[in-house]
């Protein structure tokens, strides 16, 4: 089989940011300081980057890198800004704190809790508009921050490419079906555009656009009534549309990256030196992704023993009903026989609750038959389903939690892990992808992972490195079990000692992940079997910097093990 190794290895890299909240802006974070300190012929890999495509929690290290570096400020700016704002901010309080103030919505957005965090991610995080990645040329040629549009499901991408031309559109602003003009796109604020990428389902509904999108200084968006261009149908999309999460369609923002790394095949008028004369312009594809490949296994809810409230039952509320009606009747007659006031007062007050019980009671009890015609399910179906009037509580329990929970796994991992599937085999089954891709997963080196590692009959993946540190391992298991949300747990943001740990524990497992997974790459696709005549190709300066730079690896990844938080503990002083 042919073998389509680079022609210049890490001469030009393609990088993608997974979405995950938190945890993966500070995962990203990590591996992005960590490939500043990689160098490759006078440059670190990170300066070596020309394309990044970002999702959700990925976008907000995304932008903030990609503003750094435009407004020409350095590596350590964008650490510190990052660290900051998580280490920092309660955005999730701030949100609902001005979601609340009625008196003050002092915007042109409405009302809503995915506009109220952008609001507090324009005041405390980005003021910068798209305007400025287009003013200011970087080593990052194309740029996408991803959602996705509710109009065709399809990718909504707020991209920046270098090609740029009065005759022809390189790059939709959106996608084929629902996009934007250039100008438009240049007033859109990038704290929007985090808002967006992170909107995910049930936690945020829709965020509009571009409605939403419009401020004091849009005048280009205030006029957008309907899509650019047509679609395939010859049809211009009203506005407005909803946008949310990128990752309901693509969570690893590898489509973007194969659409990018296209155009730059392409590139001409002082950019021809990025269109590379390989099969593909990008030499390495970085995807770092901190969701996993596998999935918590379903484990079905069982009935519990019918107490209490477990035994009612829809039918069982006629028989309470008629017994509370029978009682008020009873406790009627009482009053009008007694003498005495408090008896009359007492009976009087008791026969009324009875009466409001009882009527609630025959409520309960043709509840069921009320939903069957308010639905209008079939007169067949309707008499099948009378069986469920008579089913205790206790049974309803178990057959809604296992629907309830299955549901949430099959949106959550079911559809979630088969889109992730597809997606990374549009670069992992095509063979001139292949030999230039490195997943960079937060969960690798984590104690589970290396215990399947370990007992597998290959053994470890490199002969050099050894099995990690339990230090290591540990610092992975930390990074790890932070969930995939915008908000610490609630010790963590009691105990800022617990959330700082939180944060370098992820930064760091960026950090030593990013090392261990381009020691790999060298050792197992650069060296390896499959590819060692087109290795052999190589010029003798090429395989001797190949090998000076696995060295240097090896040492960084010695004294990861030593101490995990080494680079974390360096940018400290």
């Amino acid at each position: 089989m042919k073998s389509y190794l680079p022609l210049e290895p890490f001469k030009n890299l393609a990088l993608s940011l997974s979405g995950g909240g938190y945890r993966a802006a500070t995962f990203h974070m990590g591996l992005m300081t960590y490939l500043s300190s990689v160098i490759w012929e006078g440059k670190s890999l990170l300066e070596r980057v020309r394309i990044i495509s970002t999702v959700s929690g990925g976008t907000f290290t995304g932008v903030c890198y990609a503003t750094t570096i435009a407004k020409n400020k350095t590596l350590s700016d964008f650490y510190d800004k990052m660290y900051r704002f998580f280490c920092e901010e309660d955005v999730i309080d701030k949100g609902l704190k001005k979601l609340e103030d009625f008196e003050n919505w002092d915007s042109e957005k409405d009302r809503s809790l995915i506009n109220a965090l952008s609001l507090v991610y324009f005041e405390e995080f980005e003021k910068e508009t798209f305007a400025l990645l287009f003013d200011n040329d970087s080593h990052l040629k194309e740029i996408i921050f991803n959602a996705t549009e509710f109009n065709y499901g399809l990718p909504f991408r707020f991209q920046k490419t270098s090609m740029v031309s009065d005759n022809r559109l390189y790059a939709y602003y959106g996608n084929k079906q629902v996009n934007m003009p250039a100008a438009a796109i240049r007033e859109v604020r990038l704290a929007d555009v985090i808002a967006a990428s992170s909107c995910f389902p049930m936690g945020f509904e829709p965020i509009n656009f571009p409605n939403d999108f419009r401020h004091k200084e849009s005048s280009r968006l205030e006029d957008l009534k309907e899509s650019f261009m047509a679609d395939k149908w010859g049809k211009r999309c009203k506005f407005p549309i909803g946008l949310m999460d990128g990752g309901m369609v693509d969570n690893q923002g590898i489509d973007s990256v194969i659409n990018a790394e296209k155009r730059m095949r392409n590139y001409k008028d002082g950019l021809e030196k990025f269109a590379s004369k390989d099969v593909k312009a990008i030499d390495l594809y970085i995807i770092s992704d901190v969701s996993s490949p596998y999935m918590v296994p379903y484990r079905i809810t069982k009935e519990k023993k019918p107490e209490k409230w477990r035994r009612l039952s829809f039918k069982r509320f006629l028989f309470l009903g008629v017994l509370l009606l029978l009682t008020a009747c009873i406790l009627v007659t009482v009053a009008i026989f007694s003498n005495k006031t408090e008896v009359s007062f007492i009976s009087g007050f008791f026969t009324s609750l009875f009466i409001v019980l009882g009527i609630l009671c025959f409520f309960l009890s043709n509840i069921f038959h009320w939903a069957i015609r308010k639905f209008e399910v079939p007169e067949y179906f309707a008499k099948k389903l009378k069986v469920f009037t008579r089913m205790r509580f206790g049974v309803y329990e178990a057959l809604m939690k296992n629907r309830i929970t299955s549901v949430i796994s099959m949106v959550s991992q079911v559809f979630m892990k088969q889109i992730r599937r597809q997606e990374y085999g549009r670069v992992y089954n095509d063979n001139e992808w292949k030999p230039r891709l490195i997943m960079n997963g937060i969960y690798e080196l984590s104690s589970e992972k290396m215990k399947e590692t370990v007992e597998d009959e290959k053994g470890f993946k490199s002969e050099y490195m050894g099995i990690p540190s339990e230090k290591l391992i540990e610092t992975a298991d930390l990074a790890d079990s932070m969930g995939t949300t915008l908000w610490f747990t609630s010790q963590e943001l009691k105990d800022s000692h617990k959330r700082r740990s939180m944060l370098n524990a992820l930064i760091a497992s960026g950090q030593f992940t990013g090392c261990y997974n381009l020691l790999v790459y060298i050792e197992k696709t650069l060296w390896g079997k499959e590819n060692s005549e087109a290795y052999k190709s190589y010029h003798k300066d090429i395989q001797e910097n190949i090998k000076n730079l696995h060295e240097n690896l090896l040492s960084d990844w010695k004294r990861f093990n030593e101490n995990p938080f080494w680079m974390v503990d360096e940018k400290k002083t």
